[in-house]
């Protein structure tokens, strides 16, 4: 009994010193007076004992509580550690993981929908193959149907079996379709999307080269103005940024030139390499006319100007281009294509009319002659009608003799589209041509499939028409003037030498000739003088052996067009230098 209340009172006050970790002994005491004191003390000591030894672990689980606690701290610092490191390191997995391919994407894609499918198609199966497998268990237990509804029941449940069949093969093909077109068009993406990358970065080599080119003409622009002023010429120049488009669908190229006009009438452009070749022989044109006056620079011949060419009467009037993919959809493309001048303003439109051409030859494809897909038509027989019927609204100073040309294929030499002659700003050309394509090759609708056609339409300047007409008459009356003027000299010679005597003449018509300033390097009608005869017999044999040497200006007219001739031989010309020592 007291060993009972003793342990009674142990634990209650366990209970309520358990903050403390201690035991209160005074509650284990007992009244002496109790008749069974004698003989419980043992009992007592082995409590207190027992007590004792319950403190004492209480006292060492509270020290490893506190151990423990400051091991749960560390703990806890080195699993936020390790969270923090473990977040990190799945934060980089899953965006590793969200660097796939679209196209690796795709494919998985259509792989899980087919195993999908695979799978309901399975689950079908089994669930029908159990209500199968129940039907007969259910028949097998009633035994009520006989042999005719099993074998109906049969012939249904192999009804039902083909249409799934049937039903699981037609979504495998729409699935496998779908995936290839989801993979194609993913291809067509990515194609479109390098082709944009190339055109944006042709187009910032395109717009530097157009940078550094203006900065090289316009200087020189400016230099020839000041020296054309210099010298009382009438000739102005013009810095010009020209478009020129080609057979790819991109923005085209920027080309810069020097426009060289006169009286505000444009007679021909230079390139940047002429231009700067012009310079340097207006700087020594001036140079000259510096040191001998001004009529060093009129009495030029048309080889020694610097300002002189040809003047271009017939020019571009602009280019038109159409699209030739319709043809592998083997649909017709009839369009007013716009004409585009080359300093990117619209010029009038260009009828244009593309045709597939059945095998009849009727213009068109019939229904059962078109094809699915462009493959097919390799290795066939492919024509197509070109039909340009007119042009209209063209510019009225350049709608003379307006012709068209165009390129086509790998074909060397552009197709002529004949002229309409006289003036006229809507011209009817009326013109068709077939062209036949056998066979069919992946290069064919390859040019089909990326390449445009490009027409060019050509007309004469009629103002630059009329400047050289007056430029022609000017001339032809200037020289007719001289013709008279020498014979009127010549008149007076003869005159004079017979009233001075035969012995005289010679030396006369030569004083005369070298004062005369219509005087040209053709000798005059002259009496024949021995003695004159004599004379000019070594000063011809000097003459044929020292050959005058070429001008500078000839050497430059000669490099301009040889760099011409390369240029339209394809070849890639360096740039000419301002040097006479790069020349000669």
């Amino acid at each position: 009994m007291l060993a009972a209340l003793v342990i009674a009172l142990g634990l209650a006050s366990m209970d309520t010193c358990a903050d403390d970790h201690c035991v209160s002994l005074i509650q284990l005491r007992v009244p002496n007076g109790d008749v069974d004191g004698d003989a419980t003390i043992g009992e007592e000591n082995d409590a207190l004992t027992e007590l004792g030894s319950v403190r004492r672990i209480l006292t060492e689980a509270s020290e490893e509580e506190s151990e423990e606690s400051e091991k749960d701290e560390d703990l806890v610092a080195s699993e936020e550690e390790l969270a923090e490191n473990r977040r990190k390191s799945e934060e980089l997995e899953k965006r590793a993981r969200e660097a796939e391919d679209a196209r690796s994407a795709a494919e998985a894609k259509a792989a899980q929908e087919l195993r999908q499918r695979e799978d309901e198609y399975r689950s079908q199966m089994d669930k029908l193959q159990e209500d199968w497998d129940q039907k007969l268990r259910d028949r097998e237990a009633a035994a009520v149907s006989g042999e005719a509804a099993a074998a109906e029941q049969a012939r249904k449940h192999a009804e039902d079996m083909q249409r799934l069949q049937r039903e699981f093969e037609e979504r495998q093909r729409i699935a496998e379709e779908t995936a290839q077109r989801r993979i194609e068009e993913l291809e067509r993406k990515a194609a479109k999307a390098a082709a944009e990358e190339e055109d944006h970065r042709q187009h910032e080599i395109n717009m530097r080269k157009l940078e550094e080119e203006l900065m090289f003409v316009m200087p020189l622009v400016k230099e020839a103005n000041l020296i054309a002023a210099e010298l009382q010429r009438p000739h102005r120049l013009e810095t010009r940024m020209q478009v020129e488009l080609s057979g790819e669908r991109s923005r085209g190229t920027i080309c810069v030139t020097a426009a060289v006009l006169q009286d505000g009438i444009r007679l021909y452009e230079w390139s940047p390499e002429t231009l700067e070749n012009r310079v340097f022989l207006l700087r020594e044109l001036l140079q000259k006319v510096e040191e001998e006056g001004l009529q060093a620079a009129t009495d030029l011949l048309s080889e020694d100007d610097p300002l002189w060419d040809p003047v271009e009467v017939e020019r571009l009037i602009g280019v038109s281009q159409v699209l030739l993919e319709g043809l592998l959809l083997q649909v017709d493309n009839q369009l007013d294509a716009r004409i585009l001048s080359t300093e990117g303003h619209q010029s009038g439109s260009l009828r244009v009319e593309l045709w597939p051409v059945a095998k009849d030859g009727s213009p068109g494809i019939p229904d059962e002659e078109v094809v699915d897909d462009a493959e097919e038509l390799l290795g066939t027989e492919m024509k197509i009608l070109l039909k340009v019927p007119h042009a209209s609204d063209l510019p009225e100073s350049l709608a003379n003799d307006v012709r068209v040309e165009f390129d086509y294929f790998i074909d060397e030499r552009p197709y002529q589209i004949p002229k309409v002659e006289g003036f006229c700003c809507n011209p009817k050309f009326g013109y068709e041509h077939r062209f036949v394509q056998d066979p069919v090759t992946s290069r064919f609708l390859e040019y089909l499939r990326s390449k445009t056609l490009v027409f060019r339409v050509y007309g004469r300047d009629s103002a630059a028409e009329q400047k050289l007409k007056d430029d022609q008459e000017s001339a032809a009356a200037a020289a007719a003037a001289a013709a008279a003027a020498k014979a009127n000299l010549e008149c007076t010679i003869v005159s004079d030498a017979t009233k001075a005597g035969l012995e005289d003449v010679v030396d006369l018509t030569e004083e005369s000739m070298a004062a005369s300033p219509i005087a040209n390097t053709e000798a005059s009608p002259r009496v024949d003088s021995p003695a004159a005869h004599s004379a000019e017999t070594p000063m011809k044999e000097v003459n044929q052996e020292t050959p005058k040497a070429p001008s500078l200006s000839q050497i430059r007219r000669e490099q301009e067009k040889a760099v011409a001739d390369m240029q339209e031989q394809g070849e890639v010309c360096t740039k000419m230098k301002s040097k006479t020592c790069s020349i000669l």
